[in-house]
């Protein structure tokens, strides 16, 4: 299933390199996208994070500092007005970080006297929103005041009859920091400032930050929600964080990840065109096509050139891969590439004797069927158990197998082997005899039975070129060996004729017949009978 799945997939980006291309371009755009997103979004999370942590500590320091000097009034317990304790007020006020002023209150809460203001002519008491907080403190929020000649709301914490005033600079701050700032309260959570939202929004704010027990972001929607809180702070930081919120505030970022993801992408079409389009060729599928399923058989015949009689046929191969035929100067360098010569030729001669000697009629004479081998397969161990199978199933008297090996692979080691073949009833040819370099001795050891001319002589024959002179004196080495001569690619009558005046008994050519199916050629074998 795994090797179809990856032939599939092969033969897809063979047919369309440049889609597969751009498909895996888009691909990477698409997760650099999401890696970008992904890398935004975490950036926005750890900035409102670091905000609310920063902030939290600002509220913790402030906490302290305000229930610091409010203990310390309540013990003096000196609510008295007169200028002396003013004076001693504005300098405790001093020594604060985030406290503008200190009011004295009567026992009705009313303000009589401030740092700020000194004694008031008449008490002042203000009905502004109030939360009471678990240590009993009162804070009054949004405190209309003036402020170096500016109208400002602050924040008022109030204890026994004395109240501070916070920077309104620093709540201002603190309360921008997140979009709710909630307090806990003997009463539940209550918000000391929140952005305006719907009650529904609101409840569900509420319920997620009373639903924590720490600090922690969550997913929301397209977006998320950061919560910052302490064990011993009653405060606690919630802000909502939509999708176009983080990118309008990362914008600048965003849009020098999306310029990077599409250099990224063009590059990665660039770098992988040349790759894909090499895939196109047949040597990256050519090992799921070594098999007879995808093996397409044809069938040459060559003559006896004296009696003009059939002789046999030579078994040539290509390859089927869908509609598409891969011819023999295709597939043989993508073989051999590839290691797979045993396993083609095994392929090749399974179906070549279970088509021939299934179909081919009894013949009169005994007909020669020629086999191509790589010089690697010319093994008895691993070729001679294929050869013996094969032609258990269809035993036939009045076929010869021809196994043809070339010129340049003749050694000692393949002699060896090509022994055992002869032993086993085989018929043994030297093709392209002529272009090698194999001296006499070899060729007289090996004891060949036919000994095939290459085309190239064959093509200078009428021209009386030297290289066709050539062609009797390879005549006399087979008749010196004990072997039969054949001329491979004729192309005229002509040719044929001068051939058959030189001694070579077959011949084989597109003059003669070309190569074709095994419907073809036993439509041939017919007619020619």
């Amino acid at each position: 299933m795994l090797k179809q799945a990856q032939y599939w997939l092969l033969l897809k980006v063979s047919k369309t390199p440049r889609l597969f291309t751009y498909g895996a371009g888009a691909i990477v755009a698409v997760l650099l996208l999401m890696v970008s997103a992904a890398t935004v979004f975490r950036v926005d999370q750890s900035r409102i994070a670091s905000q609310q942590t920063q902030a939290m500590q600002t509220a913790q320091a402030l906490v302290a500092e305000t229930t610091d000097l409010l203990n310390q009034l309540v013990i003096n317990n000196n609510t008295s007005c007169e200028s002396e304790h003013l004076i001693h007020l504005n300098a405790l006020l001093m020594r604060t970080r985030f406290i503008r002023e200190i009011g004295v209150l009567d026992k009705e809460g009313r303000l009589v006297c401030s740092t700020t203001m000194g004694q008031l002519p008449l008490p002042v008491i203000g009905h502004y929103p109030a939360i009471t907080t678990r240590s009993g403190r009162q804070v009054l929020i949004d405190v209309p005041l003036q402020v170096a000649n500016k109208k400002v709301k602050a924040t008022i914490v109030r204890q026994g009859q004395f109240n501070v005033v916070i920077s309104p600079y620093l709540t201002d701050s603190l309360y921008a920091s997140a979009d709710v700032v909630w307090l806990h309260t003997p009463d539940g959570l209550k918000p000391l400032k929140a952005i305006s939202t719907s009650s529904d929004t609101f409840a569900q704010l509420r319920r997620q930050v009373q639903s924590q027990h720490a600090s922690t972001w969550l997913l929301s929607g397209s977006g998320y929600e950061q919560i910052t809180m302490r064990p011993e702070m009653s405060w606690v930081f919630q802000t909502q964080r939509s999708i176009g919120a983080i990118m309008r505030d990362n914008s600048v970022l965003l849009v020098s990840m999306l310029i990077s993801t599409l250099l990224i992408a063009v590059l990665a079409v660039g770098t992988l065109t040349p790759h894909v389009l090499r895939l196109r060729g047949v040597e990256h599928r050519v090992r799921f096509l070594c098999d007879e399923a995808h093996i397409v058989l044809m069938y040459q015949p060559f003559f006896d050139l004296k009696s003009n009689r059939l002789a046999g046929c030579e078994v040539l191969m290509r390859l089927k891969e869908g509609k598409h035929i891969w011819m023999p100067d295709q597939i043989i360098p993508a073989v051999l590439r590839a290691g797979l010569a045993h396993r083609f030729d095994h392929a090749v001669t399974r179906k070549a004797i279970r088509e021939l000697y299934s179909h081919l009629p009894v013949q009169e004479r005994v007909f020669i069927m020629a086999l191509n081998f790589f010089p690697e397969s010319i093994e008895r161990a691993t070729l001679m158990p294929i050869l013996q199978e094969a032609l258990s199933g269809t035993p036939r008297d009045d076929i010869d197998i021809l196994i043809e090996i070339t010129e340049h692979s003749v050694s000692n080691t393949l002699i060896t082997e090509v022994e055992g073949f002869k032993a086993g009833g085989f018929q043994i040819a030297i093709d392209d005899f002529g272009t090698g370099y194999s001296n006499l001795k070899l060729v007289t050891q090996l004891s060949p039975d036919l000994l095939k001319i290459d085309q190239s002589f064959v093509f200078e024959l009428e021209d009386a070129a030297v290289r066709s002179t050539l062609i009797p004196e390879i005549v006399h080495i087979a008749e010196a060996v004990g072997a039969l001569t054949l001329a491979e690619g004729i192309e005229n009558i002509d040719q044929a004729n001068l051939l058959a005046a030189m001694g070579v008994r077959y011949g084989q050519g597109y003059a003669l017949a070309r190569p074709m199916d095994l419907d073809r050629f036993l439509a041939f074998l017919d007619a020619d009978a």
